[in-house]
């Protein structure tokens, strides 16, 4: 009986060639772009400023390398070089804050409900798909009511 080879997934793969090179075109064209977004932005905040500040404050006008300065200072200023968190709804609240300050029975209902979600999956295949079709079937029903009326 012959063996037959079967590679496994993982890093020897026939198309990682093509995924890394994918990745390195990605890589390009996202520093090419936020390159092109930063000369654009330089070259606004340099009209803006032309515009506004020496007619308001008695400023100078400035270079567009002056501008582009400006930007890259604000950027590190304001924004820093932390990576930017999508949700931010938790920011100001730790977890350890409600356990320090005896909110635990709200911690506790949160927990037990998260807990609850693994079983959504099982619950849509028993369960949901026969509800949502009978939910259609309702609406259904109800338009045609609503028509015949």
């Amino acid at each position: 009986m012959e063996k037959s080879y079967v590679p496994r997934p993982g890093w020897f793969t026939p198309h990682r060639g093509l995924n890394v090179l994918r990745i390195i075109g990605l890589t390009i064209v996202g520093v090419a772009f936020a390159v092109l977004f930063a000369l654009v932005f330089g070259f606004l905040v340099m009209v803006l400023w032309n515009w506004l500040m020496p007619a308001l404050f008695g400023l100078k006008a400035i270079t567009y390398w002056q501008a582009f300065g400006i930007v890259v200072l604000a950027k590190l200023l304001f924004a820093g070089f932390a990576p930017h968190r999508k949700d931010r709804s938790n920011h100001f609240q730790p977890r350890f804050f409600d356990r320090r300050h005896g909110y635990d029975a709200e911690k506790k209902e949160d927990d037990e409900m998260m807990e609850g979600w693994k079983y959504y999956k099982q619950y849509w295949h028993e369960e949901g798909k026969a509800a949502f079709e009978d939910y259609l079937r309702r609406i259904k029903e109800q338009k045609e009511k609503e028509s015949q009326e």
